[in-house]
């Protein structure tokens, strides 16, 4: 009896594996898909000249959690929704999405990568009055330019906007110019060819008069 019972005791110590607790491929395969309608958006404020974004992912469900790869933090939400906050401009971030399935916590569902554009400090400074469309005077743009480089890089594209400007203006000039001698011929053609016409009579006369005065 005390051999039975303590055969029993070994047994119970034994783990047993619980068929159930086996992560399915059929379930990862359908959180895959309910994972792929997670969407982003973003929205800036700029506090202290400062561009900072605060993300917003929707379409969460209680059975997936994520982590941000940049941080190591991990967010779990239950309300469909959740709002990060205070993102620096130009920052890399990703986001990778697990199961909240024990077996299974291991398995990336889904990933999203996102780019926040770079927020230009100096897009407002008064040397970027007449050359608002060069790309550095843009508010979005990615550089790392100190003010001085950024200063003599605006002028240098303003001189030759200037010079192409110029070019430009000339070569209107001209092409007007031809135009009004086009447009006057074409509506005076035919005075032109009276003209032309007494012209040729005259000195046809005067020809055969001479002609006449020497024969």
């Amino acid at each position: 009896m005390k051999k039975i019972l303590w055969l029993i005791f070994l047994f119970l110590l034994i783990p047993t594996k619980n068929i159930h607790a086996k992560c399915m491929y059929s379930d990862i395969a359908e959180m895959k898909k309910i994972s792929a309608n997670i969407n982003y958006s973003y929205e800036y404020k700029i506090v202290d000249d400062v561009a900072l974004f605060d993300i917003t992912l929707t379409n969460l469900t209680k059975d997936i959690y994520f982590v941000d790869s940049n941080t190591g933090k991990t967010y779990k939400n239950k309300t469909g929704e959740i709002v990060l906050k205070n993102y620096n401009s130009g920052e890399n971030i990703v986001y990778n999405f697990y199961p909240n399935d024990t077996d299974c916590m291991d398995t990336v569902l889904y990933t999203i990568r996102i780019t926040l554009p770079k927020y230009n400090e100096y897009y407002n400074n008064p040397i970027c009055v007449g050359a608002s469309e060069y790309s550095l005077c843009q508010k979005w743009s990615s550089h790392n330019l100190d003010y001085n480089t950024f200063v003599n890089k605006v002028n240098e594209y303003k001189k030759v906007k200037e010079e192409e400007q110029e070019k430009s203006k000339k070569e209107v000039d001209n092409d007007s110019v031809f135009h009004y001698i086009i447009l006057f011929l074409t509506e005076y053609y035919y005075l032109i060819l009276i003209i032309l016409g007494i012209t040729i009579l005259c000195m046809a006369y005067i020809r055969n008069k001479r002609d006449s005065i020497y024969s």
